[in-house]
């Protein structure tokens, strides 16, 4: 990270920012190849599980054998169990309790017999599909690179946070900038996304006649601080901001603390009138306004995305590798289907404060499997039946499984077939997060009477994995599904988003904190309106429509506060 902060400050110093004596830059490289240098050095710095779960899939896409997607479904169940097992025995070592000391000396024999096979696993797949190992090494995109794989119409926005400076750079198919900012060094940086999360979580926002109650029912009043939210646009975005302005489409890619923060909440221009005021929030420009927006995990995704994950040769990127030929993927032609969507779980918790969330997912866990009577005891949502029943009647054709039939054992195998032909996928439930011991993330379905390995009521991440998807479009209308554990601080887009695109997703709707049932039922549906009212092969589509449903949840006054639009993210190919 030092050395990344010299080359970057070596940059700026031969761009003009840091001068030498005399007027003279302070070494001979150009500008243009240390911001170049520096713009792979930051991708480098990056990891990202989510990253690494697009270019898998893409891998196996691109090799198309059926025997390299056995053994990277295998992998991928190993990398998830050897996890836990690591989490287990952190929790054993960590505990006093003499019983724990069997259970430690087990999950250290699993630990290590997953980890044995994982290597052998690694040096069969090298072995037998050398190209797979290839195209899954990390690699940094040059600058040129991006510019051939970005579309007229985007930019894109790289923002590593750095214990020095927060760097970033811009880049369009006719230009690359890029700044660095001190004042949102990476103590400092979170301390400011720490303090607009909290006006943005459920457990303190505004209350009032002109707030809907059924979020932030008996919490505290808290403004959005929209004086911080225009100090971090004025540091990092307005300085770079020149590059992609006539751009529609803006593709971000960020780090650290950011990776919890929506960059639509940003505000554009200095705040008028008071945080509490309802009217001066109505009037606030924010960065949603000026672009539709999209996340990926690194740079490196939009070669994964527009080289590999593609419907058809034909719709790969002009800016990818010569010489890709059509992948043979030895699959029957199935013919499409519109939409899956499961959720609305039958549950006997009164929908007295009905948010899409719960405790974390260590709180319904019983060894292995869920607690059966813990799901059923969390409040039901209204507003995910309406979501599904409009949604049910605007594809009638589509397979949507309610309440009763919105079960595991449904999605896992009964509707297996019909989720891995579906364009779009949606789960509208609640999403829980990971714990501190070995829960995983995942997403709440109608309970089963007796909890059994094919169904506890508890979709989890790695089940997710192994899902076969095809899907354009998979929508997580729960909350916490952006993040591993959904605190600000830890790495973003992982959790069940990685388990989805490993599945076959080319894009992920997510959420970053606990969102309300019906402001999400407008924008789902919203969302999907727009969606509709525009081509397939239209430029950043899914992109637009998540912008025309935010628009839509603010077109209700009550609904103004950032809160109730800005926690869903879409993450992946914009469209």
């Amino acid at each position: 990270m030092r050395r990344f902060g010299r080359l970057c400050a070596a940059g700026l110093a031969a761009a003009g920012l840091l001068m030498a004596a005399g007027g003279a830059p302070a070494r001979p490289d150009t500008p243009e190849s240390l911001r170049a240098e520096a713009f792979e050095a930051a991708q480098w710095a990056i990891a990202s599980d989510a990253a690494d779960a697009l270019a898998r899939v893409s891998a196996r896409f691109a090799q198309g054998d059926d025997a390299l997607g056995r053994l990277a479904e295998e992998r991928e169940a190993l990398i998830v169990r050897r996890d836990r097992l690591e989490r287990e025995l952190e929790r054993h070592y960590a505990s006093s309790d003499p019983a724990d000391l069997a259970a430690r000396t087990r999950a250290q024999s699993d630990w290590e017999a997953a980890t044995a096979r994982l290597a052998a696993l690694d040096g069969e797949i090298e072995t037998r599909f050398p190209a797979y190992s290839d195209l899954t090494s990390p690699r940094a995109l040059s600058i040129a690179e991006t510019r051939q794989l970005l579309r007229p119409d985007e930019g894109l926005l790289l923002i590593l946070v750095n214990p020095e400076a927060t760097y970033v750079w811009a880049v369009t198919r006719e230009r690359a900038a890029w700044t660095r900012s001190e004042a949102m060094d990476e103590a400092r940086l979170k301390v400011t996304v720490d303090k607009l999360r909290l006006s943005l979580s459920a457990t303190a926002a505004p209350r009032g006649d002109d707030v809907d109650p059924t979020l932030f029912a008996g919490r505290q009043p808290v403004a959005f601080d929209r004086a911080e939210s225009w100090r971090l646009y004025s540091e990092l975005i307005l300085p770079v901001e020149e590059t992609f302005k006539d751009k529609s489409t803006l593709i971000t890619v960020t780090t650290g603390a950011l990776s919890t923060l929506p960059l639509s909440v940003l505000v554009t221009a200095p705040p008028q009138g008071a945080d509490a005021d309802p009217e001066a929030l109505a009037a606030t420009p924010w960065l949603a306004d000026r672009y539709a927006m999209a996340g990926l995990p690194a740079v490196s995704s939009l070669r994964s995305l527009r080289c590999y994950l593609v419907a058809s040769p034909a719709m790969r990127s002009a800016g990818c590798p010569p010489g890709l030929a059509p992948a043979s993927r030895n699959e029957p032609r199935v013919e499409p289907l519109r939409l899956a969507a499961f959720g609305a779980p039958l549950l006997a918790g009164a929908p007295s404060d009905p948010t899409r969330g719960a405790a974390a997912a260590d709180s319904v866990m019983n060894g292995q499997l869920a607690d059966v009577s813990k799901l059923k005891a969390l409040p039901y949502l209204r507003g995910s039946r309406l979501e599904l029943e409009t949604l049910k009647a605007r594809y009638p054709d589509s397979v949507v499984r309610i309440g009763s039939e919105a079960t595991e054992r449904a999605v896992r195998t009964a509707d297996a077939e019909a989720l891995s032909r579906a364009r779009f996928v949606v789960f509208s439930t609640h999403g829980l997060m990971a714990g501190s011991a070995a829960a995983e993330p995942g997403l709440v379905m109608t309970p089963p009477d007796q909890a059994t390995e094919a169904d506890d009521g508890y979709l989890s991440a790695s089940e997710a994995a192994q899902l076969r998807l095809n899907a354009e479009f998979v929508v997580l209308s729960a909350c916490n599904t952006a993040a591993s554990d959904g605190r600000p601080g830890g790495e973003g887009l992982s959790g069940l988003a990685r388990a989805f695109f490993y599945a076959g997703a080319r894009s992920v709707l997510v959420s970053h904190w606990e969102v309300s049932d019906a402001a999400t039922t407008t924008l789902i549906t919203a969302t999907f309106a727009d969606l509709d009212g525009h081509a397939v092969s239209d430029p950043g589509v899914r992109a637009r429509a998540l912008q025309a449903g935010q628009r839509a949840v603010r077109a209700e006054r009550r609904w103004a506060h950032p809160a109730y639009w800005a926690a869903f993210t879409l993450v992946g190919e914009p469209g």
